[in-house]
């Protein structure tokens, strides 16, 4: 694996869990490349995709918002390196990292909690009536976002009062069904309420994301590159 990534904190920290899971899974690290996400330029990626080329990895792993993960995928298919390219949420995961990079996403991977194929009660409805009103359909931070009022309407609705205790209290007893998935607080570990949700793994699959793992919530089959 080869890991690129823009070198703020929010790419430095997904960066460093990809690395840790490399060494935890005896992985070989190929190459470890930050760049500065304020130096973009056309020609700005040709060094480090040069070096990629020199030695290419099975795997390709960013770390990119999304104009700079737009561009670096670009370049890395201009240099027709066969990897198989993989991204941390951040730019990856909205439909217009898609319609930037163009032919250059086919086949991207990448990780989220929500996509609009989801058969949740309510999730076709508010993907519907987002597109319709904004233009652009939402990514999961919208969903969440939404989500998180509807769980915040109902906790007001149950509290016996607006204390914080009795918030709490409200909170505790949440099992409620959103967009988003199913909202049921609980307690594992050193976490304390927690709501877990399955993590998905989309694919570019013709100019659309589908979901390809976990099987269960699967809308295609995952396509290795050529």
């Amino acid at each position: 694996m080869a890991i690129v990534y823009e070198n703020s904190p929010f790419g430095t920290s997904g960066a460093l869990r990809m690395m840790w899971f490399c060494r935890g899974n005896e992985i070989e690290l190929r190459a470890i490349e930050p760049y500065h996400k304020e130096r973009l330029r056309p020609d700005y990626f040709k060094r480090i995709v040069g070096r990629l080329k020199q030695d290419p990895p099975d795997v390709i792993y960013m770390v990119s918002y999304l104009k700079d993960g737009a561009m670096l995928v670009k370049n890395i298919r201009d240099a027709n390196i066969n990897s198989l390219l993989s991204g941390g949420a951040g730019g990856f995961t909205s439909q217009r990292f898609i319609s930037t990079a163009g032919d250059s996403a086919n086949l991207f991977l990448t990780a989220t909690l929500w996509t609009p194929q989801l058969q949740y009660p309510g999730t076709k409805e508010y993907y519907d009536q987002y597109t319709q009103k904004f233009g652009t359909p939402p990514d999961y931070h919208g969903a969440e976002a939404y989500s998180a009022l509807l769980v915040a309407a109902d906790v007001l609705k149950r509290a016996e009062s607006y204390r914080p205790e009795s918030i709490r209290a409200a909170l505790d007893k949440t099992d409620l069904m959103t967009p988003f998935g199913p909202v049921k607080f609980t307690s594992y570990e050193n976490f304390e309420r927690q709501n877990s949700l399955p993590t998905q793994v989309l694919q570019v699959i013709n100019g659309k994301f589908e979901c390809v793992w976990p099987q269960e919530l699967a809308t295609a089959d995952f396509t290795a590159p050529p």
